[in-house]
């Protein structure tokens, strides 16, 4: 009996999904267990599983790679040796003048299947079913499979599902974790004005090399972002000469050792000083949520990135209690993986702080948006060379000028979540770790 091929659902939130790439060919055997498509969704691309080993067919006139369809549309079908996919059936019997079967009963066609049944009608009474893949994970993760409702072929449960589950149930712990919940009244979020071209103008879309779905999501997290945060932005120019000398002296090592494992980058070094001054300062470790302010009793660094396909932002977990050349290595792989297109939905949730560097674009301070639900985003500028006054504050020594490498520091903070002075204690204290490295080297 020939099986539905539909664009699965990626996310419990997620509408539609790009096909990527046909890793399997029309008509080709495809194994139980093996990947055959690869869809882009939420920012990832993940690889979808047989879950039976069956012939492909694709639909003639089908969705085609590149093309952005809504979950559950049609793609084609799986068939067992010799047996003809639907559209080659009613393609024959169209050729045969429409003839019905003489042996048809009108009550044999009341019963025919419905072209669109229902996903779950055809899962195993026994319980629900899981590829493989699916199952391993979710063995990985301590999942508890068979109370989950999957939202493959004939209900079977996928790896999206085990991955929203684990989610789902991290959440859910952190909640009932939480340090302190401050109740607030909801925001109501402002409605952007529509903005509607004339009849004649052509859409242009403003990101060509970026995919739809991609260019899609950005687009909308960002306007939620602005639009149902109290953003406030404070800056701070700082001396970054010893963090300078810090990496060059890393580098140094590095290459008199020969060593493999890569140089930490001024991002690696921001991750693990940022975390650190977070454990101090908790309340920017937070979200907001219906409830309140959840406190997240774990840490984990996003570092922004582009990217062809868009801005992601891959997370380093627990940089605080990583050694330096353990972040590089990490983050290394994270940024690899997300400039080519093969970084997991994963690597890229669970964050609660987020930076981002313009520095080697030339760019002093800016003002970034923040990365929802954390509530929190830093700035990074680039490093000037200038003269400034030093020992100006210290009785023992004359103030003297000196050429020193300056960086602006921009820190975006969501006002509902928490107020000025405590984000300003916080920029404060990088700052103070920025320029005085070894503070939190030894830690």
């Amino acid at each position: 009996m020939a099986v539905e091929i539909v664009m699965p659902k990626l996310g419990w939130t997620a509408e539609e999904a790009t096909i990527t790439e046909w890793t399997k060919k029309d008509g080709e055997l495809v194994q139980r267990g093996e990947v055959y498509l690869l869809v882009e969704g939420d920012k990832s691309v993940n690889e979808i599983e047989s879950f039976e080993t069956a012939i492909l067919r694709l639909l003639p006139d089908g969705p085609k790679v590149g093309e952005t369809v809504k979950i559950g549309t049609l793609l084609g079908y799986f068939v067992q040796p010799g047996e003809k996919p639907p559209f080659e059936a009613a393609q024959a019997a169209a050729q045969l003048g429409g003839q019905a079967d003489p042996q048809a009963s009108p009550s044999a066609a009341a019963d025919a299947p419905s072209p669109n049944p229902d996903p779950y009608a055809g899962r195993d009474k026994r319980g629900p079913k899981i590829s493989p893949r699916a199952l391993r994970i979710a063995n990985e993760l301590a999942v508890d499979w068979q109370k989950l409702i999957g939202s493959g072929t004939s209900g079977r449960i996928v790896e999206a599902d085990v991955q929203a589950a684990a989610a789902a149930a991290a959440m859910a712990a952190t909640a009932a974790a939480k340090v302190a919940v401050v109740q607030a009244p909801p925001v109501q979020p402002v409605a952007a004005p529509a903005i509607v071209p004339a009849p004649t103008q052509p859409v242009v879309r403003a990101t060509p090399v970026a995919s739809n779905a991609t260019r899609k999501t950005i687009a909308a997290r960002l306007s939620q972002s602005a639009h149902t945060t109290a953003p406030v932005t404070l800056t701070t120019e700082v001396d970054a000469s010893e963090l300078l000398k810090l990496r060059e002296t890393l580098k140094g090592e590095g290459a008199g050792r020969g060593a493999v494992q890569p140089v930490p980058s001024y991002n690696d070094l921001f991750a693990k000083l940022v975390a650190l001054a977070l454990q101090e300062h908790p309340a920017l470790n937070a979200s907001w949520s219906d409830e309140g302010v959840i406190q997240h009793t774990h840490i984990n660094i996003g570092m922004a990135v582009q990217t062809e396909r868009g801005l992601l932002v891959p997370v380093v977990r627990d940089p605080a209690r990583k050694s330096l050349p353990n972040i590089a290595a990490e983050a290394n792989r994270l940024v690899e993986q997300a400039r080519n297109a093969t970084i997991s939905a994963d690597d890229m949730r669970g964050g609660t702080f987020t930076i981002t560097n313009l520095g080697m674009y030339d760019i002093d301070g800016f003002t970034p948006v923040i990365n929802l639900p954390e509530c929190a985003i830093l700035g990074i500028g680039r490093m000037v060379a200038k003269v400034v006054v030093v020992d100006e504050a210290n009785p023992r020594r004359a103030a003297r000028t000196a050429i020193r490498k300056m960086m602006v520091l921009s820190l975006t903070f969501d006002h509902r979540v928490v107020d000025g002075a405590p984000a300003a204690q916080f920029l404060q204290r990088v700052k103070k770790f920025v320029e005085q490295p070894y503070l939190w080297l030894a830690r």
